[in-house]
């Protein structure tokens, strides 16, 4: 099959640059060949015409070529054959040899146009491998940024920040919405996500073109996909999840306030019971009453923890704070113990007043001595104490029990757990009140195990600026 001549659509200033070329180097050939025709026979010089024809080919293409050849041919018939200054030839020799000519600077002007059009296509795939190859290392930084592990959020960040590196504009983003609210230059580009309607916007100081932006947008589209149905899964395992903590921790609670309210209300029951047999003394009467009243104000103690641990949980204790002398809070605790144990105190006077429920105080400090007593030898007293540090008012109630195993630290607070081993009196529940009325009210409290053994509740405030006296 013949090859065709491809011919290039050019504009009209292309046309009238190529043709001033060609005159150009047509000229210059005519003009070396005029200084040399007395060293040598203008035909033999015609070579130096298709310096021009190749010259007009490389930088041109074929149909410059073509028609620098031909204007080549007619230059050097017009100027240099005889009859000379008429475009005719006087011997058919010079016929044979223009002919040649123009054949020749034919096949130099094509051949060097096809090396000229080869050229370009291998420019122009380097171009576009090089394209691609930009394209790929973004697309393997957006997925690095979407497989981070981090919430869609930071993700989108990331990879707002590594397509503008990539870009070379000053700011990209990409955001989840429905329809596309750019913000002053920026542009807007869709990008194909099935799961959200998602954007890209940068900043139109870019250094791609908008074709580039476009062959992108499927590939980024699928990664959103893929970050959002990863978030999915996630909120639906951690829902799973939440549902079977929260699932174990409700059977956990219904059994130990099944087995902490059955030990009372099987103690009521039998006493209640025996007062009904004839034989029954006066004194072991009044024994009866008395554990009938103590395992009474044992389970009115523990449905008071149950409300006041569901306030905790609901967020709804709404303390009333006002300014209390934590001292005071610490004595009336221990004055309604009404405890038989030892007991040291070492209350500097003057302590600083801070801003607190004084009823929630007291309940604080009477769980930490109640537990203290529990856990500590007879004979052994627990000792609290209070200091001012750091801007901060700290209540220690220290004792020197057997103390709480290491692997039990972390969890003293949480309700139900008894962080010794104990399964005597008592809910489990004192602790983890404790710290939801200290949390209430602005404090902190904190376990710390004693180096020569037994535990250590630490009870923080912030110290505010005092109340001026009232004269």
């Amino acid at each position: 099959m013949a090859r065709r001549l491809r011919i290039e659509p050019v504009s009209g200033r292309q046309v009238a640059a190529t043709g001033a070329e060609i005159l150009l180097a047509v000229g210059l050939a005519t003009g070396i060949v005029a200084a040399l025709q007395h060293v040598a026979p203008a035909t033999g010089l015609g070579v130096i015409y298709l310096l021009a024809v190749l010259e007009v080919a490389i930088r041109r293409g074929e149909w410059a070529a073509l028609a620098s050849a031909v204007l080549s041919v007619l230059t050097l018939n017009f100027f240099y054959i005889a009859p000379r200054h008429r475009l005719a030839i006087a011997h058919s020799q010079d016929v044979v040899e223009l002919i040649v000519f123009l054949i020749v600077a034919v096949v130099v002007g094509r051949l060097a146009a096809t090396g000229r059009r080869r050229a370009r296509e291998a420019e122009s795939r380097a171009r576009l491998a090089a394209a691609r190859e930009r394209e790929a290392t973004l697309l393997a930084q957006a997925a690095s940024a979407i497989l981070a592990g981090q919430n869609m959020q930071a993700q989108l960040e990331s990879l707002g920040s590594r397509i503008a590196a990539a870009m070379g504009a000053s700011r990209a983003r990409v955001v989840l919405e429905p329809a596309p609210r750019p913000r002053g230059h920026e542009l807007s580009f869709p990008l194909s996500a099935r799961a959200r309607n998602a954007w890209l916007y940068v900043t139109d100081d870019l250094a791609w073109v908008a074709a580039d932006l476009e062959r992108i947008a499927e590939p980024l589209g699928r990664l959103i996909d893929v970050a959002v149905e990863r978030e999915r899964l996630a909120r639906s395992a951690a829902e799973t999840e939440a549902s079977r903590q929260a699932e174990t921790a409700r059977t956990a609670i219904l059994h130990a306030i099944s087995h902490d309210l059955r030990s009372p209300l099987t103690a009521i029951t039998t006493a209640g019971s025996a007062l009904h047999a004839d034989s029954v003394t006066g004194e072991e009467r009044a024994e009866l009453l008395e554990v009938i009243e103590l395992e009474a104000a044992r389970l009115a103690r523990m449905v008071d923890d149950l409300l006041d641990l569901s306030k905790i949980q609901a967020g709804a204790l709404n303390p009333q704070a006002d300014w209390c002398d934590v001292a005071d809070a610490v004595a009336s605790a221990v004055a309604h113990l009404h405890a038989e144990h030892p007991i040291e105190l070492h209350l500097p006077h003057e302590l600083p007043l801070v801003r607190a429920d004084a009823a929630q105080l007291e309940r604080v400090f009477s769980n930490l001595i109640e537990n203290a007593i529990k856990f500590s030898p007879p004979a052994i007293p627990i000792s609290i104490s209070a200091g001012v540090n750091a801007g901060k008012l700290t209540v220690r109630v220290v004792d020197r029990g057997r103390g709480i195993p290491p692997q039990n630290r972390t969890r003293v607070f949480e309700p139900f757990f008894r962080g010794r081993g104990d399964r005597g009196p008592g809910s489990g529940l004192g602790l983890a009140i404790c710290r939801g009325f200290v949390e209430a009210n602005g404090g902190r409290i904190v376990f710390q195990p004693n180096p020569g053994g037994g535990t250590s509740f630490a009870v923080s405030f912030p110290v505010q600026d005092q109340p001026q006296a009232v004269v």
